[in-house]
């Protein structure tokens, strides 16, 4: 074993993990270096996964409005079809939204090195 090494170490280059700096970019130009890396997800995985349960509680609302309108208003079919229709909308854009999910950590991936 050889002692005093002529690699330069991470720390000697002022970054705690890599010797990549911030000129590395993402799809949308966002930095992608070291301090990034150390995020989970990247900002566009962060804003899908936010977009992805946004959809998710209003779809827990639709699904609340048509258990109530098929309870105590069940002569009212224009709302509960409104609703049902409301709620398939919700069921494409999640799927929409999933396969964006997807992309965005294969996007990782790349950028990590892993694909």
């Amino acid at each position: 074993m050889e002692l005093g090494s002529i690699i330069p170490m991470a720390s000697e280059k002022g970054c705690d993990c890599c010797e990549t700096g911030d000129a590395e970019r993402d799809k949308n130009g966002e930095p992608f270096g070291c301090a990034q890396r150390k995020m989970i997800f990247t900002r566009r995985e962060e804003e899908v996964l936010r977009r992805i349960r946004e959809a998710r509680e209003e779809a827990k609302s639709v699904k609340a409005k048509i258990d109530y309108i098929a309870e105590h208003e069940s002569s009212n079919m224009e709302a509960w079809k409104k609703a049902n229709k409301k709620l398939e909308e919700l069921r494409r854009l999640r799927w929409e939204l999933e396969k964006e999910r997807i992309e965005a950590a294969h996007e990782r991936m790349v950028l990590l090195g892993h694909a």
